[in-house]
C-alpha cells in the first residue's frame, strides 16, 4: 500500500496515445514511480517506456509478458487497452493491484455478470477498481453533479461533446469501426450494429448522474444522425468523398416524468459546414443547465494544440481524469468504486517544474 512517504508505484497497461501521455506524466510527477509497462505490440516489446513516450529513457522496458506484469510489486495499474478484457482485469485485481481505467466501467450495473466477477476479484485481492474518462466519466457525471450546486432549479441538463477526428491517423478506427466515408444508409446500419460497446458507457454515465440527482428514469432513448460533406475531404486517415459520412451525432435521453430530463449529445466530425450542421468549432465539452438560472459551462483548451492535432488536449483530459484519482483509489476500501463512492479527488504533484511536451518530429 502506498504511503505519503513514498511515491505510488504504477504500471502502465497499453501504450497507445493516451498511454504515452500517462507515461510522460508518471515520469514528470514526483508523486509517482513507473514500475512497469505492458504493451500488446511485439514491436514495442523490450523498448524503453520513455522512448515509446517520446522522452528520454526511463530504465523501464515495455513487455508483452502478462505474467511478468502480474508478478511486479505495484500499487495501481493504469489500464488503457482499446476495450476491457474482464479476464485481465480479474487477474490484476486478484494479484493485489488497484486499477484505474478510462475505458468505461463508470457505473456498472450491480447484477451484471462482469460486475459480479470484478467485485469478487476486488474482494479476493483487497483491491479497488475505478472507471472514468473525460466523457463518459467526467463531464457527463461528476462535473455536472458538482456544478449543480450552483442551481436553484433544473428543468433539463444537456451535456454536449464536440470531437474533431480530422487529424486522427487511425484509418481502421475511422473508416472501419466508426464507419466514416460510407454512404449514409450504410454507415447508419454499420454504426448501429458495431458500436454497442461505445454506447454503453455513455448510458452508464447518464445513469450515475440520474442516481446522484435522485431521478427516477422511466427509460433511456438513443438516436443516431449521419452528416455529409458537400466536398471531398482529405483527413489524416485518408479521403472522404463528397456525399459520404463526414459527421455523426448521437443523442441519448433519460426520460423522467415523460420528458427528457438528461440529454447527452456527442458530435463527431471531420469538418465544419456539414449537412445537417451537427456542430462547428474546436473540440470542447458544454454543460447546459436549463432552469434557474439557466447556465452554460464550457471546457475547451485555451491555445492551439502543441502537436498540431486538435484532439491532443482531449486525450490529456481523458488520461488525467483517472490518473489524478490514483492516490484516492489506492486508499479506498476494496471494491468497484464510482464517483459516488470516492471523495471529490485531490490530485497530487501537479505543481512541479517541467516543460510542455512536444513531439521531436
Amino acid at each position: 500500500m502506498a504511503t505519503s512517504s513514498r511515491p505510488v508505484r504504477v504500471i502502465q497497461w497499453a501504450t497507445g496515445k493516451i498511454g504515452q501521455i500517462s507515461i510522460r506524466h508518471f515520469a514528470a510527477n514526483p508523486m509517482f514511480e513507473l514500475a512497469g509497462v505492458y504493451t500488446t505490440s511485439a514491436d514495442k516489446d523490450g523498448v524503453d517506456a520513455g522512448v515509446l513516450a517520446g522522452i528520454s529513457p526511463l530504465g523501464v522496458a515495455a513487455t508483452t509478458d502478462k505474467a511478468a506484469i502480474l508478478a511486479l510489486e505495484a500499487d495501481c495499474v493504469n489500464y488503457l487497452p482499446l476495450a476491457v478484457d474482464v479476464d485481465d482485469l480479474e487477474s490484476l485485481l486478484r494479484s493485489g493491484k488497484n486499477v484505474v481505467t478510462a475505458v468505461g466501467l463508470t457505473f456498472p450495473a450491480p447484477d451484471d455478470e462482469r460486475t459480479i466477477r470484478l467485485q469478487a476479484a476486488c474482494e479476493a485481492g483487497g483491491t479497488t477498481l475505478h472507471g472514468g474518462g473525460i466523457h463518459p466519466g467526467f463531464v457527463g457525471d461528476i462535473f455536472p453533479l458538482v456544478s449543480s450546486r450552483l442551481m436553484s432549479r433544473i428543468d433539463q441538463l444537456v451535456v454536449t461533446e464536440v470531437c474533431d477526428f480530422s487529424d486522427h491517423p487511425g484509418a481502421a478506427m475511422i473508416f472501419g469501426l466508426f464507419g466514416f466515408g460510407r454512404e449514409p444508409d450504410e454507415a447508419l446500419g454499420h454504426a448501429q450494429a458495431v458500436m454497442g460497446e461505445i454506447d454503453a458507457p455513455y448510458q452508464e454515465s447518464m445513469a450515475l448522474l440520474a442516481t446522484a440527482l435522485d431521478l427516477q428514469v422511466e427509460r433511456y432513448t438513443h438516436e443516431l444522425t449521419m452528416a455529409v460533406s458537400d466536398r471531398d475531404l482529405t483527413i489524416a486517415a485518408g479521403e472522404i468523398r463528397a456525399g459520404t459520412v463526414a459527421g455523426m451525432r448521437r443523442r441519448w435521453e433519460a426520460i423522467v416524468d415523460g420528458r427528457p430530463a438528461l440529454v447527452f449529445l456527442s458530435n463527431w466530425k471531420m469538418a465544419d459546414d456539414l449537412t445537417p450542421d451537427i456542430c462547428d468549432g474546436t473540440n470542447r465539452y458544454i454543460v447546459d443547465f436549463v432552469g434557474e438560472p439557466s447556465t452554460r459551462i464550457t471546457v475547451e483548451h485555451l491555445e492551439p494544440s502543441v502537436t498540431g492535432d486538435p484532439g491532443y488536449p482531449g486525450r490529456i483530459w481523458t488520461g488525467m481524469s483517472v490518473v489524478n484519482l490514483i492516490h484516492d483509489v489506492v486508499t479506498a476500501p476494496p471494491g468497484i468504486r464510482t464517483h459516488l463512492d470516492l471523495p471529490l479527488g485531490r490530485p497530487r504533484g501537479l505543481f512541479h517544474k517541467g516543460d510542455t511536451w512536444r513531439p521531436s518530429s
